[in-house]
């Protein structure tokens, strides 16, 4: 059986007819009382009295830009003109930030008189009483024309946000003007608004729908000025209204619902499709937004229970007929145009945002419950333009006004809607049910979720099943919503399927799920595992609920030394998860069969897999159960092999994350040491690593062996930094400048001595410094690529011409940029960091010489030599400050005091 669309076009059609008269696309009125606005304020011009008299509307605009009678900003969408615009020469527009609304008069006509008379309109246009606080009318500007002025016919865009309707007021002038018919069109009628007649004494409102197509006939006479209004939904509005008490609403919504009841039980109709009658940009569809009859026709369909809603937009382009017709035909009959459709856009009614539906595409033919509403050709979404990239016409197409469909189907088919053609999208309705829904009508959902996991497990988690990489998501993150999932609906039997999945090989011919999918040839993918951290997290919290025995099996797949490479950080993060949960023994299973593997491929390591492992070490010794001294020296015989910047992220991580573990565990505490001493034997000063403080990490290693308060560890470190150089010491700088190790180093005697170490041995270095001298001669210049201008910078010569002519400018500027980077034509600033890497000082001129050819002069300047002196008095300032620093140094309190010892450098 299946829905009966005659009857719902029936039952739809017959409230739309009896509710015409709330719903207009457009009103219009004349204001009875002629002093609303008795004069304006704008600008520099000041105070204009109303009716405004000819010298005041010259005045205007001399102000103002030239433009049609339609705002600049909003622009003119869908529209195809047949030859070129004209430049307008009697229309000018002035912004809104010109005029003045601020004073008594002011404030009441914008924020009480122009509201009230919006309301009065929005009333008509089937906008609610208690919706009508939530509307914003905000000025937009004043638009002015004089004899010749005219608008063409253009629809304002929407990219606003939560704009859906324009206001204007005309406003009374002297004499006022013939001709200049404002006209409003919608669905193939038109409202005219002639408001010439009146024009010198009375105001005039015009209110209507954005989207609506409008256009002003030319101005024959006088001077037609108008205010701009935006219409805003301010706050937001309810998805739907309740339908009222009115007796044929109510009775159409229970007719609704038996004609849709075929949906209560398996039905082979997939789903039906009601057009829209506004026009929508898909930026701005939602189920708040809509206008109009849109909104009751949307609210009475969600009065049935067991449906969805979701609003679709539709893309329309011509295209040529792919029917073979003979030349002689051809030649008569022109060619074949066809108008080809597609969805571009979805949104559900659930959490009125974009749904991430892909490739779900409407059957026009056999699913639409009456034609689509007339358009004017000027409204096919026909924009292609080779002068547009991909993304510029994706983002275009957002402000486009495009045919809405409101698109309903039985509730059981959305998470299979979801599934087949979206899977993120499935993601984001299983957790909107899941804050929303009870308990057991979400897990019946999560049900069906898995049962397409099992049946599809290459479409959910290969990459190459989401063709679109903005919904594309990151690796991991399908397991980890699905198990979170799992654990936050108290489904452990669900978790556990999902488990068995990520554990096993994806198969290598995958299943088609969808029409866009092509996937046949794909190559086969090993495992999709644990491939981030937080699936390692929520794994153990399944572990904890479902118990290891029933998890056993398919966590024992995790361990093969090919899955183990690949997944190491997650392993290790699961072991210390599983103690998070309380399950040690556990953990240290994992750990024995993880460690002998996991010690013995260092190369494939990554920073933080390194500070993980560590963690998973020391974390394991918290526990008897779990303590294997065995790990904790195969750890600090790898160490050995780890990057230096490697091993100095693991000393800081490991201090900050587990001091209280080190100080507890005496074996902890050595082990610490040992890594410590392992840091200290290779080139730790070398290290370039910035921390999240925007500080050398060498800051943070120093810090670490403060607290660990080991004469020989710190003697070793000082005498390390503190070794000579033949340039500027930049770790001991580092060190000086960082205001956690002056801290750090205060709060103990050792530190004490530690600080009064590194100043003395800086203000030697800073001591042997000699103020720069001015040559010509850059001999510390590097140009390998050039050794012409190499030798050059490093001779006396003040200026050359490079030997190679070019054949133009441009191929010349290639060339200097090459050699010199850009900027080569500009002077640096003294202060400028290009000096710290470049020791030379010259700039390049290009120009035309005999020929025809191109040349490049060079000239030095004395730029290098003022950075020079710079540097010098800057660090003639360190060398003051530093030495009042040590002075003060014995004075301040000591928190830990220890044994004072002496640090021989």
């Amino acid at each position: 059986m299946k829905v009966n669309k005659e009857d719902l076009r029936g039952v739809l059609r017959k409230v739309e007819d009896s509710e015409d008269w709330n719903f207009q696309f457009a009103v219009g009125q004349q204001i009875s009382e002629e002093n609303i606005l008795p004069m304006f304020s704008v600008g520099s011009l000041g105070t204009i009295p109303v009716p405004v008299n000819i010298k005041d509307m010259n005045r205007l605009k001399k102000m103002s830009e030239t433009g049609y009678c339609c705002n600049h900003n909003m622009g003119v969408v869908g529209v195809k003109p047949t030859g070129k615009m004209k430049k307008p020469k009697h229309s000018w527009q002035l912004d809104a930030t010109h005029i003045i609304r601020h004073g008594n008069n002011a404030e009441t006509f914008f924020g009480q008189t122009v509201v009230s008379l919006a309301r009065d309109g929005l009333r008509q246009l089937g906008v609610s009483d208690n919706e009508l606080p939530l509307i914003e009318v905000r000025p937009k500007g004043m638009l002015i024309c004089d004899r010749g002025g005219y608008a063409p016919i253009h629809c304002d865009n929407e990219k606003e946000p939560g704009l859906f309707g324009m206001m204007t007021l005309q406003i009374p002038v002297k004499n006022g003007f013939e001709g200049g018919i404002f006209k409003v069109h919608h669905q193939g009628t038109s409202h005219i608004f002639d408001n010439s007649k009146e024009s010198k004494r009375f105001f005039y409102t015009t209110i209507f729908y954005a989207g609506c197509e409008h256009e002003l006939t030319t101005v024959e006479s006088g001077w037609r000025l108008v205010f701009t209004f935006s219409l805003i939904w301010k706050w937001n509005r309810a998805l739907f209204f309740p339908i009222s008490a009115d007796t044929s609403l109510i009775f159409a919504a229970k007719e609704i619902e038996r004609i849709l009841s075929p949906w209560r039980l398996p039905c082979s109709q997939r789903c039906l499709a009601i057009p829209m009658e506004h026009n929508y940009t898909a930026a701005s569809l939602s189920f708040s937004g809509l206008k109009g009859r849109d909104r009751l026709t949307a609210s009475l369909l969600r009065s049935v229970t067991f449906v969805d809603l979701h609003l679709a937009s539709v893309h329309r382009r011509k295209k040529p007929s792919t029917t073979t017709i003979s030349s002689i035909e051809n030649s008569f009959f022109g060619t074949q145009i066809e108008e080809e459709y597609s969805i571009k856009c979805w949104v559900s009614s659930c959490t009125d945002s974009p749904f991430a539906f892909q490739g779900l595409e409407i059957d026009f033919d056999s699913e639409v419950v009456y034609p689509m509403f007339r358009r004017p050709e000027t409204n096919l979404d026909n924009t292609e333009s080779p002068n547009l990239t991909g993304h510029e016409l994706e983002s275009s197409m957002d402000f486009v006004y495009c045919q809405a469909l409101l698109v309903v189907w039985p509730k059981t088919s959305t998470i299979d809607f979801a599934c087949r053609y979206g899977f993120v999208g499935a993601l984001d309705y299983l957790e909107y049910l899941a804050r929303t829904m009870p308990h057991e009508q979400v897990l019946f959902v999560l049900g069906r979720t898995v049962t397409f996991c099992c049946a599809n497990p290459r479409f959910v988690w290969c990459a190459s099943s989401y063709p679109n990489r903005k919904s594309s998501p990151s690796p991991g993150q399908v397991t980890y919503r699905l198990l979170q999932l799992c654990i936050d609906l108290d489904s452990p039997e669900q978790g556990l399927i999902l488990l068995n999945l990520i554990a096993d090989d994806l198969p290598a011919s995958p299943t088609k799920t969808s029409p866009g999918d092509h996937q046949s040839d794909v190559e086969p993918k090993e495992i999709e595992g644990l491939q981030n951290n937080e699936v390692a997290i929520v794994l153990a919290k399944l572990i904890a609920r479902a118990g290891w025995n029933s998890c056993k099996e398919a966590v024992s797949r995790f361990f093969t030394p090919t899955r183990i490479a690949k997944q190491m950080e997650p392993l290790t993060i699961l072991v210390t998860s599983l103690m998070d949960n309380g399950l040690h023994m556990i953990a240290a299973h994992i750990a024995d069969q993880l460690c002998p593997i996991l010690f013995t491929s260092p190369c494939v390591w990554k920073s933080s897999t390194c500070s993980t492992a560590a963690e998973m070490i020391i974390r394991l010794e918290e526990w008897k159960e779990s303590s294997n001294i065995q790990h904790v020296d195969d750890y600090l015989k790898l160490a050995q092999s780890i990057e230096t910047g490697f091993l100095c992220i693991v000393v800081v991580y490991v201090h900050k994350k587990l001091t209280p573990l080190i100080g507890n565990i005496s074996h902890m505490e050595q082990f610490y040491r040992k890594l410590c001493q392992l840091l200290l034997k290779q080139d730790f000063v070398s290290v370039r690593i910035v921390s999240d403080r925007n500080e050398m990490i060498v800051s943070d290693v120093l810090k670490c062996l403060l607290w660990l308060n080991d004469y020989s560890i710190l003697q070793e470190f000082v005498e390390k930094v503190t070794m000579p150089t033949k340039s500027n010491n930049v770790c001991l700088q580092a060190l000086l400048a960082s205001p956690t190790v002056w801290k750090a180093s205060l709060a103990t005697e050792n530190g004490q001595q530690v600080l009064q170490t590194l100043i003395d041995s800086r203000l030697r270095e800073l001591s042997l410094l000699q103020p720069p001298v001015f040559s010509w001669h850059q001999t510390e210049a590097e140009l390998p690529n050039c050794p012409e201008l190499e030798n050059f910078l490093h001779s006396k010569e003040l200026a050359t011409t490079f030997s190679v002519k070019f054949h133009n400018v441009n191929e010349a500027r290639i060339w200097a940029v090459a050699i010199f980077g850009y900027g080569f034509e500009v002077l640096p600033s003294p202060d400028s960091q290009f000096f710290v890497n470049h020791r030379y000082s010259a700039t390049v001129r290009i120009k035309k010489v005999a020929g025809g050819l191109t040349a490049c002069d060079i000239t030095k300047n004395r730029r290098l030599y003022e950075y020079d002196v710079r540097q010098f008095e800057l660090k003639q300032e360190e060398i003051v400050e530093l030495m009042r620093r040590r002075t003060e140094i014995s004075d301040l309190p000591i928190s830990r005091p220890l044994k004072r010892v002496k640090f021989n450098v």
